[in-house]
């Protein structure tokens, strides 16, 4: 009999070692005031056939504007630094712990990446 689901433990270490990297099929626009939106492409789901598709509209593409915030985040998302050094940049910048940092910078790294903005490149 397996242990119950309680007493397993996470180990977001590794996740701390991985890159997230811009989605370079995205498009950019960048409003120059500490604010970007990224426009990312939709797949075209499965239903969407006739005669579904005559009345429930699909839309190619996705927009997401991040704030200043997000939009320096996405910034250190640039291949080079892995989620820890985003955490610590983090940390520092808004005078957080680093658990504190890390809790906020690995969801809102999680929703970039289920939206399709960024994507993550896992080391061994």
């Amino acid at each position: 009999m397996s242990a119950p689901a309680a007493n397993v433990r996470f180990d977001w270490r590794p996740m701390l070692r991985a890159k997230p990297v811009h989605n370079i099929a995205a498009e950019i626009r960048d409003r120059g005031d500490g604010i970007i939106t990224v426009i990312v492409k939709n797949k075209k789901p499965a239903y969407q056939v006739p005669p579904i598709s005559w009345f429930v509209p699909f839309n190619p593409k996705r927009e997401f504007t991040l704030d200043p915030v997000g939009t320096q985040v996405w910034k250190w998302c640039d291949g080079e630094n892995t989620v820890e050094r985003i955490v610590e940049l983090f940390m520092e910048r808004y005078g957080l712990t680093f658990h504190e940092a890390r809790t906020g910078v690995t969801d809102y790294l999680r929703t970039l990446m289920k939206r399709g903005v960024i994507a993550a490149i896992m080391e061994n």
